[in-house]
Parts: C-alpha cells; structure tokens; sequence
C-alpha cells in the first residue's frame, strides 16, 4: 500500500465514507477506489477532488459541490458553463468556497502568481465589479479565456489585459469583445490534493 493509499484509506474510514459511497460521489467504481486505496491505481487529475471530499467535516452535500472540469484550461473558453452536460466533470466540495466552476491554469503567462498545473475557482461577476491590477479569468466574445490582470486601458471602453511574466506583452481590448469577467475565489495545488 502506497503513502497516498494508505491515507485516503484512513481518512476514508475516518469519515466512515464506505468504498461505494466515496466512489459514487467521485463517479468512479468501488474497485477505483480499492485501487486507490492498495495503491495499484494512482489518481489522476478527474479524482484530484479525493482528499477534499475526505478532509471535509462531514459527508459533501451534492447541493453545495462545485463542479471540476479536469479537461478545461483556462486559455480553453468557458462557454462549457452555459451548458455543462458537453463536458465531463467531477463534483468538488471546499468548504466555504463558492465557485460556479473549477478549472485548470495552463501555461506561463501567470508565472510565478499562478503556476500550470494549479486548479482554479471561479465565479462569474459584473463587468462593474472589476477593481483594476487584480487577476481575473475574463472570456471573450470569440470563446477564448484567459487568465489576466485587467488593468485601465485607453478609455473607459477599453481594458488592458496584462500577464505577471513579463515576456507577455499587454493587449487591449474593447469592453464590447469582453463577454464575461470570473473572479477567482480559490486557488488549489494538485500536488496537495495528492
């Protein structure tokens, strides 16, 4: 039994979750979890969740889970969140975080402040809410996301969109390209949830 086997076991067994139960909120079957647990199956980014729904304080509600989308990035477009079912994904539930969606940062734009590979929670917000030189994950009317700071552009009808590694230069964008702005409310690394 493997490290990671043998403390989703015990946190499992903890939070007398049965093998059947955690494997029905993961959406995997109960011999994924056998394996998981006699370390002959590592988990992989669709069950990253595992560790959150055993540290939790008592069983996830399914009414208060947020959905993980393994297979989205955030330079992806989040058009999947006007119809979820196109896309596969998998109930996470953080206390005291609520988020519309989680998904991944991919690339080095963001480097240092947000690294590939880290999963993000994002909730949709009012283009007035938006406080310039802060990060946001801002889709645009072509599909396209990205994660940037947005930062005072030309005029009022413009923003600046600005990456954290300065090899990326700055692109301005008129606010009537701009179709949605996602706050980001919660930063996960993979390698904790291991």
């Amino acid at each position: 039994m493997t490290v990671t086997g043998q403390k989703i076991k015990e946190l499992r067994t903890l939070k007398k979750i049965t093998q059947e139960e955690l494997a029905s909120l993961l959406g995997v079957s109960r011999n994924t979890i056998v394996g998981y647990e006699q370390g002959k199956v590592i988990p992989d980014s669709k069950q990253l969740l595992l560790q959150s729904v055993l540290q939790n304080n008592s069983k996830p509600e399914t009414s208060t889970s947020t959905p993980y989308y393994p297979d989205v990035n955030a330079s992806a477009g989040l058009n999947f969140l006007s119809d979820p079912s196109k896309n596969y994904s998998v109930p996470i539930s953080i206390p005291n975080v609520r988020a519309d969606a989680f998904i991944n940062v991919f690339g080095d734009s963001m480097y240092p402040k947000y690294c590939s590979g880290e999963i993000i929670g994002i909730k949709e917000i009012e283009k007035e809410m938006v406080m310039f030189g802060h990060a946001y994950v801002i889709q645009l009317s072509d599909g396209e996301a990205y994660l940037k700071y947005i930062k005072k552009g030309a005029d009022d009808e413009h923003w600046l969109l600005a990456s954290e590694n300065q090899h990326y230069e700055p692109r301005e964008f008129h606010l009537k390209y701009i179709e949605k702005v996602f706050i980001i409310k919660a930063i996960i690394s993979k390698t904790t949830l291991l």
